[in-house]
């Protein structure tokens, strides 16, 4: 239900990386908002192609141009720069449905930090650090202020990828709330790279970040390792069915020996039967149920109400849904725009 309409000033965030291909499609489609965007930053971030110049041909654009840093530095170029009481970030492979602008600036509230349109409700911090939620940029706006206030992107190279989440769970720290709106409001593009997404590489970025918010709210070391072997798990799985079976290997590796050696054995086999490859993904997914959920002490510094939520979040599984095929692939697809 659509709370609120209001005429604030938003400012679109497009970050561009060697990206002439799709530059053109991502900045038509925030030109069509049928909401008027009242200004649009393209930052292009070291590309070596003719992204800015194909921007920088689109009346009324602001191309800025700086050293490749990264998406988070990228993002965080455009924040500084940007206007708007909200921006709308958009990758520069996706892009936004007309009326995406104009629904989400209906559900403003005094309290919103994050309008979103994924399926996930309610976003907090517990749902976000024991993934039983995912947000996507693209298919968010965020009050400039919630931004400034948690420092905007991470831009250490250690978390590039997912970089996004690392906000969001610093976002959910403070008193700022996530709104869900319609969902499908974005549209992704997907591209030979895109969708041979490198979950290894995006695997090391999440158990970085896991390290990184897990001493910020200081989580006991022994249960930051738990989400970390949750995330390695799926991230196994994924690569198992991709057949990736020595990256696959590396993660099942780091995991605890009996566990790991069932799995590895497991992976040695399927390398050489393909016909058993069949139902391998569902298949893991019972030897999960049987290894069973982490469970959180709740001796960490999060307000009451928080930490309650990431207690009762951390009994469930880890868990990525997609809504939809779009979100699916969006899920998959790896957030680095930049080599």
């Amino acid at each position: 239900m659509i709370l609120n309409r209001g005429n604030p000033l938003v400012s679109a965030v497009i970050p561009a990386y060697n990206a002439e291909q799709f530059i053109s499609g991502a900045i038509q489609s925030v030109l069509a908002q049928t909401h008027k965007i009242d200004e649009i930053i393209v930052v292009d971030d070291g590309s070596t192609d003719r992204t800015a110049e194909i921007a920088a041909g689109f009346p009324g654009v602001r191309v800025i141009q700086r050293p490749n840093g990264g998406p988070g530095a990228a993002r965080n170029t455009g924040i500084h720069a940007a206007s708007g009481e909200w921006i709308g970030f958009l990758d520069s492979d996706d892009l936004w449905v007309p009326r995406k602008t104009e629904i989400q600036l209906g559900y403003v509230t005094p309290e919103a930090g994050v309008i979103h349109a994924n399926r996930f409700d309610p976003i907090h911090f517990g749902n976000l650090w024991h993934r039983q939620a995912h947000l996507s940029p693209s298919g968010a706006i965020v009050r400039k202020q919630a931004l400034l206030d948690v420092g905007g992107f991470e831009e250490s190279r250690a978390v590039m990828s997912v970089e996004d989440l690392n906000l969001w769970l610093r976002i959910a720290l403070t008193d700022w709330h996530f709104v869900k709106s319609e969902i499908n409001l974005f549209l992704y593009q997907p591209t030979e790279q895109s969708l041979s997404a490198n979950d290894f590489k995006m695997a090391r970025a999440e158990l970085a970040n896991i390290d990184m918010v897990g001493i910020r709210v200081s989580c006991a070391p022994e249960e930051i390792e738990q989400v970390k072997q949750a995330s390695r798990i799926e991230y196994a799985k994924n690569l198992i069915a991709a057949q990736r079976w020595d990256e696959a290997a590396q993660l099942l590796q780091e995991c605890t020996p009996g566990f790991a050696s069932r799995w590895l054995s497991l992976a040695r086999l399927l390398k050489e039967n393909h016909l058993a490859r069949t139902n391998i993904v569902r298949w893991l997914q019972s030897v999960d149920k049987r290894y069973g959920p982490p469970v959180c002490s709740g001796e960490c510094d999060l307000p009451e109400v928080q930490r309650m939520q990431c207690m009762e979040s951390c009994r469930k599984p880890y868990s990525r849904p997609p809504a939809s095929p779009i979100a699916a692939a969006a899920v998959r697809k790896s957030r680095q725009l930049s080599a």
